[in-house]
């Protein structure tokens, strides 16, 4: 057999990398076991479709290339750990592979009805299906037996990756800071919009807490949080908001502040407390700036209010260095993560090493 393949592996050589692209052209062998381009597809093709929505023409050809090579040299790792174990005696009992399948239906599709279902709509065989699951059984187990499980960091490793890679733990200036957000979704003009948020700004005025204010008023998703945005650095939000927010003070609240968005363009106006229009500052949608100008009441050029928001900022932060302590458990996840990359890489390495393995593409 080894024989045939070496013969077949010099044939697809002499036609060239056009002959594997068709669906039934060969993408790769491993040993006993030819990889078809159409199988490549077929795994890869939840990823493709993503990187298809993803990126424009122009880039996305090079995305599902790598995405497809990715998908390969998987397939490639998965057949010469399969074949590792089939070598070695392994033999995987029918009760073992039995019960998994019931259990990935029931966490996956609830029942035995909608797998059908499912398998029917994708073209997939339950024996295939049933297939899969005996394959992956097989994987996790092999790595879990040669790619050690529990691997130990040291405190000098952890140290010594916080003093090398300072700029991985730098953070920007920050402020903390809640919202409340007001819209025109719900039909109300822009004057009813201006004269809720002065209502607002009246209630706060006379003590209202600002956290029960946005849990009441407030329309995004931060309403159950009172407005709670956390620490937010000045690119989680729009420039022109962001420059209003981080010239506040710790416990300082803004007034009214109105986004009104034109084509490619959007305004962000400071209003003052009759609710005129004080001052506005113009920017690209790229936040690029454009112009600064000051409104006079009843100005033909007063930009039509969209959106209203309140800022309160809770505090500020400078920017820093995070200390190790906060970073300390991040960094020995990702060493553990490079160390089982690597012993995983070795094991691979070696089971090549001992198998006829041949890539005619990507």
């Amino acid at each position: 057999m080894k024989v045939a393949l070496v013969l077949l592996s010099c044939l697809v050589a002499m036609l060239g990398p056009a002959a594997t692209r068709f669906p039934n052209g060969i993408a790769a062998i491993v040993n006993d076991t030819v990889i078809t381009f159409g199988e490549v597809e077929a795994y890869t093709a939840s990823a493709v479709d993503l990187l298809r929505r993803t990126y424009p023409p122009g880039i996305v050809e090079q995305k599902q290339n790598e995405a497809m090579s990715d998908g390969l040299q998987q397939l490639i790792e998965k057949h010469l750990i399969l074949d590792d174990f089939k070598n070695s005696g392994g033999q995987l009992p029918e009760s073992i592979i039995d019960a998994s399948v019931k259990d990935r239906i029931r966490r996956q599709f609830g029942d035995r009805v909608t797998l059908t279902k499912t398998l029917q709509a994708q073209g997939v065989r339950f024996e295939t299906y049933r297939k899969q699951t005996h394959d992956d059984i097989i994987v996790r187990f092999m790595q879990q037996k040669n790619v050690a499980s529990a691997i130990t960091i040291s405190p000098t490793k952890i140290e010594h990756y916080y003093a090398t890679n300072q700029q991985e733990f730098r953070v920007a200036d920050q402020v903390k800071l809640r919202m409340i957000t007001l819209n025109r979704s719900e039909g109300n003009s822009a004057e009813e919009l201006l004269m809720l948020a002065r209502e607002i700004v009246a209630k706060l005025d006379d003590g209202a807490p600002f956290h029960e204010m946005a849990s009441i008023y407030s329309q995004d998703s931060y309403r159950r949080e009172g407005g709670d945005r956390k620490w937010v650095e000045r690119k989680g939000l729009l420039v022109g908001l962001a420059e209003i927010a981080f010239s506040l003070q710790r416990r300082q609240r803004s007034g009214v502040i109105g986004v009104s968005r034109e084509d490619g363009t959007y305004w962000v106006a400071e209003y003052d407390r009759a609710g005129k229009t004080a001052f506005g500052r113009k920017y690209t949608d790229k936040d690029e700036f454009l112009e600064a100008k000051r409104f006079e009441a009843g100005s033909a050029d007063l930009p039509r209010l969209e959106e209203a928001y309140l800022m309160l900022v809770e505090d500020r932060q400078d920017a820093r260095v995070k200390s190790l302590a906060e970073v300390r458990d991040e960094i020995e996840q990702e060493l553990i993560r490079r160390e089982r990359a690597r012993l995983h890489a070795k094991w691979i390495d070696r089971l090549k090493a001992k198998s006829f393995v041949v890539n005619y593409v990507f």
